[in-house]
């Protein structure tokens, strides 16, 4: 049973992505500078999923608008699993090439772990291989996964410190929800975390300083998941077809949230723009790494009030 809607009316800010963005990708040619030659991206993507498409096509026109080279390379869905690995292999082994993504998900009864491990943990720019995920849960260097990464930044953009703060963070998935609990407990917080087998979940949210959804379920959380003044962060992005039209929802219903939540990222326009900013930036720190380079020090600017 969920509790009654907050009666306390607070002022509800948007934090846009895109000034982020812009920030982040305007610091790659310093970054690159030290570097023999810009670093080149490669996505491998396996069938026709219309949002794995849309996202593949989102990172390689970010790439191409800072001058690093990226490319896809598609298989289709009826080819065998064998040659999926066959091609990570090569792209493993090819020194003109220094970042690699494999775009999920994948065919159905494929296996994630075996594609995933088979990309060198140096060239795994999204931070999902076995020997990143065992680096990160060890507090040691590691490439950190896109979207974590950029609410990590969006957070500290506000700024907003989350040490000594209670975030529940709804989903756990390995790309969004797992990844975004370990580093925020890394960074103080005290996290709990949510997922569709959890009893009473917006009881739980209802007390926590920082709502993080990743869930991929549209407007899940309402005004009774949240208490007033919540920051609120949606990494859900679901495409709802319907009278002719295409929709991209997100875990948060934003309209209803209005008036209760302090802060909330829009969707679209909220972490998507971050998540492929910080794409970015893993790319070029995967290439300073094989370099001998430590990772860039990318800054953060401030949001200024005015874009938010």
């Amino acid at each position: 049973m969920h509790q009654a809607a907050p009666s306390c009316h607070v002022a509800t800010r948007r934090l846009p992505g895109a000034p982020l963005r812009a920030a982040l990708a305007a610091q790659v040619p310093a970054a690159v500078a030290a570097l023999p030659a810009p670093p080149k991206l490669v996505v491998v993507r396996v069938g026709d999923d219309p949002a794995s498409k849309a996202f593949v096509g989102h990172k390689l026109k970010l790439c191409a608008g800072v001058g690093l080279p990226a490319e896809e390379l598609h298989l289709r869905a009826d080819e065998a699993e064998a040659t999926l690995h066959a091609t990570l292999r090569a792209l493993a082994d090819d020194d003109a090439v220094q970042a690699v993504i494999l775009q999920l998900p994948l065919p159905a009864g494929w296996q994630v772990d075996a594609a995933l491990n088979l990309i060198p943990p140096h060239k795994d720019c999204d931070g999902l291989t076995a020997a990143n995920i065992a680096a990160r849960q060890a507090g040691h260097p590691h490439i950190a996964p896109a979207t974590p990464l950029g609410v990590m930044r969006l957070l500290a953009s506000i700024p907003y410190d989350v040490r000594g703060k209670h975030v529940a963070v709804i989903g756990k998935g390995r790309v969004a929800g797992q990844p975004m609990r370990e580093m925020l407990e890394a960074a103080g917080a005290t996290v709990t975390a949510i997922d569709r087998d959890t009893p009473t979940p917006a009881t739980l949210t209802s007390v926590c300083d920082v709502v993080i959804a990743a869930a991929g379920v549209p407007h899940l959380v309402n005004e009774n998941w949240l208490k007033p003044g919540a920051l609120v962060v949606d990494i859900g992005l679901t495409r709802v077809e319907g009278n002719g039209q295409t929709r991209l929802l997100g875990d948060v219903d934003a309209m209803k949230v209005e008036g209760v939540a302090a802060y909330l990222t829009p969707v679209p326009g909220g972490v998507g723009p971050l998540t492929v900013a910080s794409l970015l930036t893993n790319v070029v720190d995967c290439a300073r790494l094989q370099a001998g380079l430590p990772p860039f020090a990318w800054q953060v600017p401030l949001l200024d009030s005015s874009a938010v």
